[in-house]
């Protein structure tokens, strides 16, 4: 999609900095290379890429038109070529803009090209951060008792009410600019304070409810501080425009936002990755088209060919939602459809308290909420990542309102415009229930880590319906081991999880507990590691999937998902069946073109009956097979000879702690050089560039043997990769659990 600001024929466009500067806004904030601004005289093409700044504005400027060029045959062209629905279907818009010249070098810092070459996404979360350093700082100063916790706690809620209040500004839903009038009567901070009362009689929900920035003993930031943090975000001075940003471009900064935390020391503070983000290499935000999919088809195949009222008895949940991107995504889909449903069912229209404006049906805010009420279930085990799924969810329910719709609601009908989702949107472990603590001791804090969870009774309502309807997400991927696991929560795992094994990952117990909270004929659609696939420790788990599930879809791309993770990804599609006969009798689709969705694309699937992933060695779902070439294999593998007949094939070492075990240099003579899956290409290998101690530890996994490792003649070949990587070497070397030697 793209931006036209249509002003009138009267209008002059030339050089208008005004004009341009909102046209442009309008864009950079929605995420679109190029927006269209004319008066029909002029047809002017702007550059959107750019943050937007009035002094230099005019820059944006690409391509301009004037009316009588549409009988030019070759300038039509260039027009049609571009924004025609043919050309705009084949994304010819992100295309042209991949053309266009790109800062260079020093040129790409902040501030040194026209504009900041910066996406809406990075410069909002650039700015957040600043915000939440300079509020953490401040209110340090003010009271150097304050502790982690309570500084990450006192910031977040601060940003979180400031971004409300602004989306609450853009959107017309409050006709007062309070940002802007923040320090006119009191302080900046009692005004902010004083607003935060008022609107919390109006809006209920999270956002204003009371918190330790409300009391009276919390001293606040310096006045000075927190003027230049609201002048810097008032519609006045800040390029966001939150009319104009999707919800689900919010929900991936905040999913960032919330990969850091505030830290501590006696009289200072400093904002820190969170620990598991760290070892992570960073917070990777599952992209929109892969949250689309997902949703498409589990919650999507579930509502089809419903009515609004059997759609009311289905429940949707996210165990592990994060800021809440697949939870606004369900939502948005659960909205879109009621309205379309409502359009062709104008009788039911009018008896279900539709609106009628502008020519068509739309939902009162009132039938929203139930829809957020009813449907929308989710669990997080940080309490501020539940906040901002609450905050999403709400900026969603009132993305459609104006001033007159949220006035009806609060003056006419004297109900508070947001609901409490307390009951819906939970803090808590989704894979430790409350019998962890019988058997273990712990004090108050410890507890509190932990945040035991039992779905019977945070979810009472849906549980006695037997679960879920739909569970969906991005679970967190993340060996767990005992360098980084305490050996009771390990244990635990083992005793709840049956398929948890040696190398335990937290995405294998998301699948089995999200199974376990689905109904029969309940979907769960989620985004793992590929390793799933294929993996020789994963095996119970395959089985396990097969003895409890239909296989509907299995996904693939030709890309990387998480561009910068060293991770390659696909996308699931269960239905929990009890019967075996239609387990084992369903076709699996499978594609490894997923990418073709984000472009409109449609899918080609391939079969293969589910029986069949029974009968692979190692329960492996490999994707090569179907039912077209199954007779060929099968008469391979009687006929052929197997490859460990005629070579010895083992997996890498794993030491389960590469921190103590690796080094960059040989300390010792007990080092020897080892490679890595990443240093090994198709026919050649990167120089040797890590050492690791050749002593198995108690932790250790894969092969060990020295013969092996230091076997002069040998092919390492890569677990994962988008083709077969593999290489011969001549030389003795070790390598990692993520590659296989032959």
């Amino acid at each position: 999609k793209f931006f036209v600001e249509a002003k009138k024929p009267s209008r002059n466009l030339a050089n208008n900095k005004d004009d341009y500067f909102q046209t442009v806004r309008y864009g950079w904030n929605a995420g679109t290379p190029l927006a269209v601004l004319t008066d029909f005289e002029e047809f002017i093409v702007l550059d959107c890429r750019f943050q937007p700044k009035i002094d230099d504005i005019l820059n944006a400027k690409l391509l301009v038109f004037h009316y009588s060029d549409y009988a030019n045959e070759d300038k039509f062209r260039e027009i049609f070529h571009l924004f025609s629905r043919e050309a705009l279907s084949d994304d010819s818009l992100s295309k042209y803009a991949e053309t266009l010249p790109k800062p260079r070098g020093k040129a790409i810092q902040k501030g040194l090209f026209p504009g900041s070459y910066i996406s809406i996404d990075e410069a909002f979360l650039e700015e957040l951060d600043d915000v939440r350093l300079a509020l953490a700082r401040s209110f340090k100063n003010n009271d150097n008792t304050l502790d982690s916790d309570e500084l990450t706690e006192a910031t977040q809620r601060t940003i979180d009410r400031l971004v409300f209040i602004r989306f609450l500004e853009d959107k017309l839903i409050e006709p007062h600019h309070y940002i802007s009038e923040f320090g006119d009567r009191k302080s900046a901070w009692e005004d902010f304070i004083s607003a935060s009362r008022t609107l919390d009689a109006k809006y209920n929900g999270v956002v204003f409810k009371k918190h330790i920035i409300d009391s009276r003993n919390f001293v606040g930031p310096h006045d000075k501080t927190f003027s230049g943090i609201c002048e810097d975000l008032s519609h006045k001075s800040s390029p966001y425009n939150f009319d104009a940003i999707p919800i689900h471009i919010l929900g991936s900064i905040y999913e960032r936002f919330l990969g850091k935390v505030v830290h501590a020391t006696a009289k200072r503070a400093n904002i820190e990755e969170k620990p598991e983000v760290r070892k992570a290499g960073g917070v990777y935000y599952t992209p929109q088209y892969i949250v689309n999919y997902i949703v498409d088809n589990t919650v999507g195949k579930l509502i089809k060919d419903k009515t609004p009222r059997q759609i009311s008895k289905l429940r949707f949940a996210d165990i592990a939602c994060g800021s809440g991107s697949f939870l606004i995504t369900v939502f948005d889909t659960l909205l879109n459809y009621h309205k379309k449903w409502y359009q062709e069912n104008p009788d039911r229209a009018k008896k279900d308290g539709c609106l009628y404006l502008e020519g068509a049906w739309r939902l009162t805010l009132k039938q929203k909420q139930k829809i957020l009420t009813n449907n929308i279930y989710g669990v997080d085990l940080d309490q501020q990542a539940v906040e901002v799924t609450q905050l999403s969810l709400y900026l969603k329910l009132l993305e459609d309102e104006t001033t007159a719709t949220a006035n009806d609601t609060w003056v006419f009908f004297k109900e508070q415009l947001l609901p409490n989702l307390n009951k819906n949107i939970i803090c808590g472990n989704s894979l430790i229930g409350t019998d962890f603590l019988e058997d273990n001791l712990f004090d108050f804090e410890e507890e509190k880590k932990i945040k035991p969870l039992d779905f019977e009774n945070v979810f009472p309502e849906v549980m006695k319906k037997s679960g879920f309807d739909a569970i969906v997400g991005n679970p967190p991927y993340r060996m767990m081991q005992p360098h980084n696991t305490e050996q009771n929560v390990l244990d635990y795992f083992k005793e709840k999880f049956n398929i948890a094994e040696f190398k335990i990952d937290l995405f294998h117990l998301f699948i089995q507990q999200s199974i376990k909270q689905l109904r029969n004929n309940g979907l769960l659609g989620y985004i793992t590691p590929s390793s799933l696939l294929n993996n020789v420790y994963v095996e119970n788990l395959r089985l396990w999937i097969l003895e409890n599930c239909r296989i509907r879809k299995i996904s693939l791309t030709k890309e990387k998902v998480f561009k910068d993770a060293d991770v390659y990804t696909s996308v699931y599609i269960f239905e929990k069946e009890k019967d075996k006969n239609k387990r084992e009798n369903h076709s699996i689709l499978k594609t490894d073109r997923l990418e073709l969705f984000k472009q409109n694309k449609e899918l080609n699937y391939s079969q293969i009956k589910q029986i069949r992933y029974y009968e692979t060695t190692g329960k492996v779902w490999n994707l090569l097979i179907d039912e077209s070439n199954i007779g060929i294999i099968n008469k391979m593998n009687k006929s052929g000879r197997p490859l460990q007949k005629v070579a010895q094939l083992n997996r890498g070492l794993i030491t389960g702690n590469r921190a103590k075990f690796f080094s960059n240099s040989r300390v010792n003579d007990k080092y020897v050089p080892i490679f890595s899956g990443g240093d090994v290409h198709r026919y050649c290998t990167n120089k040797i560039s890590e050492y690791v101690l050749f002593r198995r530890p108690k932790t250790a996994g894969g092969c060990w043997d020295s013969e092996v490792h230091l076997a002069k003649h040998k092919v390492l070949i890569r677990q994962i990769g988008l083709q077969q990587t593999a290489t011969l070497i001549t030389w003795p070397i070790a390598v990692t659990g993520n590659m296989f030697t032959l």
